[in-house]
């Protein structure tokens, strides 16, 4: 090689090493950045516990398993398999089965649908991967062959082959995360094939054979920052049938080849079905997202080795766009009327300030609009509920019929069954209610029956004149038989708390009421079929079923009683003592501006009814509180000198697992050990934050997931870290209406992160189902806020008593992902406290939780996180709650990193702040300002945070002579030894370049001599 080669190599080389040097200390710091989140995954951790002299037994939470091995993992992985599966089973709904065309004898099929090769197993979010692995993972065709069946390999193998692909809705723009700059993003596909992917060798696969059913396969697909588009790329609702499905059910009924059709819909969004008839659809099954089991479950059901049990927890309407709170959310969010004046004023990003929802459909969410407005058309004709004001297809009067395809509470089974309502009794002392229904099983196949107990309050003058809504009908409560045989028999009781018929008055009382007048009780197959007993006990006439036949309903499944006078008296006053009355008059838009909304009433549903989003004006007032900056230090503000920080009390961490909340002087002198240092290090939280040596508090790792514990795997010292299980969502979970399996479910997750050594994790979704086109509806339970409340206290309340913080998510209002970070969401009082704040009030106020997380929303003009009235007086001081509020994900969005505001708020961490930009403002604050009462916030958010901590597994192995040690993870090793191998390459390349450059010199020397001499 030539000299001056040999230098542009060695400079080559080095430049090369230099930059991948550059990468790697870069790299290295940001994994150092995402030490929890790493950690997380790869089951790992930065301390391990030293015991000093005998311990004892500090297992304070144990297995139920047992010892913590290799061999008893096992056995809980075999047993989530085995839940998830029964769980599809129990969740899976059947919608429609024409002449019992299921169940079906395993025979030789045709799977159709692109998505029979990339199925929709998780509701998106941070859930598990475990579906991306295929050795855990079954898939529908592995599921059907598993149980016997013979599949058409040619089609499915040519969808195997096909570049056609799924891309999740989007509405053609990011929410407004971190990385959003508002600009369109890349459309959403269906995924589906066109007609002309159908070759005639295609279609021959089943001329012949494979025909004995056709199992067409139809998914929809959004998520965390994917809404479901209202009007997509195609010019249509994301959840109506497309073209290229009706195609493809069009060749399949004309091909005249099939015994039978049988439709399974894979989406956690209630699509569009009315077209079954077109299409002679003999069958059809919602499975929602199954998890990475769940097909095996599926199949079951189709074969007859399990019964469908699952009831829907959402309205399948006629059209998706149909209800009013359809028309003024979603893409048809709006922008302030003056959004020039208010983006140019707030620095905050204008993607994060300028969107407004007026939520002007008040209480009517789901089937309490469908329902409500059907029994007005019956009882009230007044009220203008048949006008064809809101009605599908812009039809000239309203009809239940043409609105609703499959009521709320709605599913088919193989058997059939009876229940009678045989008594209900009050025990005021509890203030409780108990219904007793008899179930039997009046047909020929075993199976599992739902019990619906529905209520009916009083919708009388006061309620009118006070602006007081009332569903018609809405949820009580609910239970499911065990198995029963043909002819056997169960007496199902329910319990219902009275508290949850109380309908709260936000203009008059200003609080909680109990009307005057007549109640009822009622069961039925569905919402419709419980309001049509009613309406039959109340002597009405007319009702109809869902398809248009009259019926009389049934008063026999109906308890009634009333009473003389109104009551504002009974739940003014919350346990804890506090007074319930308003706290979000702010977050009325009629609050700002006079008339700006007119909510819907059921005393005019035509003049009423939403057909347009409000869009607001914003005052300077508004401007401000839009600003984001609401803490100021008080002249009378304490100075940080006022308190003692630093101190050695001798309490230690695992010392408090077992002290009072309310024991000040005990959780003072702990806190007086930390330094305020100590103190801000432990608000930025990455999915798991650093030890705290001055207490001897270890650090930890947390999952995020609601159809899984997160996307972790378990630890490696118990032998196998493959992913944690993906169960069926949260939709298909809620549809099994049955609190065994989510009581079980509860169960394994908590065994499922003691195996992770992971003490927190956010699971649980609170939020509703306000509109179909919710991206994070499959994570979240149904569109009623009562269902929400009961099953996410049955199931959360397991994992705590287990040792595990689960925190719910999101507090509160995060029912839509388009534009959701900053998003000003206004609304009434009554429709807030009886459906965002009703829906997780069962589970923070029953003392059986300790962790929640926060929404990205604004609740009025302040960001939940900031919100005192949320966070703190409903929260805290209404609810009872104790422990700790975490953010959102802060990263990225200016609107949330006004920390002085939220931590004064009652806020206790912040989600995912890779910079520590929480700490380091709140550190800078309080020594810069002398800011005691800032200190005194800090303190009173490690104490909460401490509090779920020490709740959980994370003080097992701990003991009074513990000791903390700081430990490096296996990983951080390989970066550094990464980071040092290339730096050893820079160095020696660039050793080398030099060397090289000096022989370049001198052979340079020799030749200017060599000529001179010449």
């Amino acid at each position: 090689m030539m000299k001056g080669q040999s230098r542009l190599l060695w400079r080559g080389l080095t430049s090369v090493a230099a930059t991948l040097l550059v990468f790697g200390v870069c790299g290295t710091q940001t994994a150092l950045t995402y030490t929890g989140t790493i950690n997380s995954a790869l089951g790992t951790s930065t301390t391990k516990i030293v015991n000093n002299g005998d311990a004892g037994d500090t297992d304070y939470y144990k297995s139920s398993y047992g010892d913590l091995n290799a061999e008893n993992l096992q056995k809980l992985i075999a047993d989530t398999y085995d839940e998830a599966v029964q769980e599809q089973e129990e969740g899976s709904v059947l919608l429609r089965n024409e002449n019992n065309a299921l169940p079906m004898k395993a025979g030789s099929v045709t799977l159709f649908g692109h998505a029979v090769v990339q199925p929709v197993y998780d509701p998106g979010g941070a859930n598990s991967t475990a579906a991306e692995h295929e050795e855990y993972t079954i898939d529908l065709k592995e599921a059907l062959e598993t149980a016997g069946f013979k599949v058409n390999d040619t089609l499915y193998q040519a969808y195997k082959k096909s570049k056609t692909t799924r891309v999740a809705s989007n509405n053609l723009q990011v929410a407004g995360g971190p990385t959003s700059t508002g600009e369109p993003s890349d459309p959403p596909e269906l995924g589906e094939e066109p007609s002309s992917f159908y070759t005639n060798d295609l279609q021959s696969s089943w001329q012949n054979d494979y025909n004995d059913a056709a199992i067409v396969m139809l998914a929809r697909e959004g998520g965390e920052d994917t809404e479901m588009m209202m009007e997509d790329p195609e010019g249509i609702s994301s959840l109506s049938l497309h073209q290229d499905e009706k195609d493809l059910l069009q060749m399949i009924k004309d091909s005249g080849k099939f015994s039978k059709i049988i439709v399974l819909l894979n989406s956690a969004y209630p699509m569009e079905v009315e077209w079954l008839d077109d299409y002679d659809v003999d069958a059809c099954l919602w499975i929602g997202n199954p998890g990475q089991r769940g097909f095996e479950g599926v199949t079951n059901l189709l074969t007859g080795k399990a019964n469908p049990s699952g009831r829907l927890t959402d309205t399948y309407a006629v059209s998706s766009m149909s209800s009013p709170a359809a028309h003024v959310s979603s893409q048809n969010t709006v922008h302030w009327a003056n959004n020039d004046e208010v983006t140019s004023q707030v620095s905050d990003k204008a993607i994060n300030v300028q969107n407004v929802v007026v939520q002007s459909e008040s209480i009517y969410v789901g089937y309490k609009y469908y329902e409500t407005r059907y029994e007005d058309t019956i009882i009230d004709p007044s009220s203008g509920a048949s006008s064809g004001v809101g009605a599908t297809n812009d039809a000239s009067s309203w009809k239940y019929e043409n609105e609703v395809s499959y009521p709320f509470g709605y599913g088919l089974s193989y058997t059939t069954f009876d229940q009678e309502l045989t008594g209900v009794t009050y025990d005021e002392d509890k203030d409780l209610f108990t219904a007793e229904v008899k179930v039997t099983n009046t047909g020929d196949v075993a199976g599992q029956s739902v019990v619906e107990l529905y209520a009916q309050t009083p919708y009388g003058d006061y309620e009118r004149k006070n602006l007081v809504e009332k569903s018609a009908i809405q949820l009580a409560g609910q239970g499911k038989t065990k198995e029963l045989a043909p002819g056997a028999s169960e007496t199902v009781k329910i319990t219902v708390d009275r508290y949850l018929l109380a309908s709260y008055d936000y203009t008059k009382a200003r609080g909680y009421i109990l009307s005057a007048g007549d109640y009822y009780f009622a069961i039925g197959d569905n919402a419709h079929d419980a309001l049509n007993n009613v309406l039959a006990a109340k002597g009405a006439t007319g009702m109809t079923d869902i398809d248009g036949n009259a019926v009389d309903g049934d008063a026999a499944k109906t308890y009634h009683w009333s009473y003389d006078k109104i009551d504002t008296d009974t739940y003014k006053y919350s346990d804890t003592g506090e007074e319930v009355t308003n706290q979000f008059e702010d977050a009325d838009a009629n609050y700002w501006q006079k008339d700006a909304v007119t909510y819907l009433t059921r005393s005019d549903w035509k003049g009423t009814f939403p057909t347009e989003p409000v869009q607001m004006t914003a005052t300077d007032e508004m401007i401000e509180l839009l600003k984001g900056d609401l803490y100021k230090k008080a002249d009378d503000a304490k100075s940080v000198s006022d308190y003692t920080q630093g101190a050695d009390n001798g309490l230690t961490f695992v010392m408090m697992k077992d002290v009072d909340y309310n024991d000040d002087d005990t959780w003072n002198k702990y806190l007086d050990q930390m330094t305020v240092e100590e103190m801000t290090s432990q608000l930025s939280d990455m999915f798991g934050t650093p030890e705290v040596a001055s207490v001897g508090r270890p650090a930890y790792t947390s999952g995020d997931g609601t159809a899984s514990i997160g996307d972790n795997t378990y630890a490696k010292e118990y032998g196998d870290t493959r992913n944690v299980t993906l169960y069926p969502s949260t939709g298909v979970e809620a549809a099994t209406w049955s609190y065994e399996r989510m009581q079980r479910r509860g169960e394994l997750q908590a065994e499922e992160a003691m195996y992770c050594n992971m003490p927190l994790f956010w699971g649980g979704g609170g939020n509703l189902h306000r509109t179909p086109f919710g991206g994070r509806n499959g994570e979240y339970w149904s569109e009623d806020s009562i269902i929400t409340y009961l099953d996410n206290l049955v199931e959360l309340s397991v994992i705590q008593d287990k040792g595990i913080a689960v925190g719910v998510k999101h507090v509160t209002g995060n029912d839509q992902e388009l534009y959701r970070e900053g998003l000003n969401l206004f609304f009434n009082e009554q429709a807030f406290r009886e459906g965002s704040l009703k829906a997780e009030e069962g589970i923070l106020s029953s003392g059986k939780s300790t962790a929640l997380m926060q929404a990205f929303n604004r609740i009025g003009l302040v960001f939940s996180s900031s919100s005192k009235a949320l966070v703190t007086q409903v929260i805290r001081n209404e609810w009872g709650f104790k422990g700790m509020e975490e953010t959102d994900g802060i990263a990225g969005g200016e609107y949330k990193s006004h920390f002085t505001s939220s931590l004064s708020a009652g806020t206790t961490t912040y989600c995912i702040d890779p910079e520590g930009t929480a700490k380091a403002a709140i550190l800078q604050w309080i020594e810069n300002e002398d800011d005691g009462d800032m200190l005194g916030y800090l303190r009173s958010a490690v104490k909460n945070f401490h509090y779920t901590l020490s709740h959980t597994i994370l003080v097992n192995g701990l003991s009074t002579n513990s000791t903390v040690v700081k430990i490096t993870p296996w990983w951080q090793y390989a970066l550094y030894g990464i980071d040092g191998v290339f730096g050893l390459l820079t160095a020696g390349a660039a050793v080398m370049l030099v060397l090289s450059s000096r022989h370049s010199r001198k052979d340079a020397t020799v030749t200017v001599q060599t000529t001179s001499g010449k």
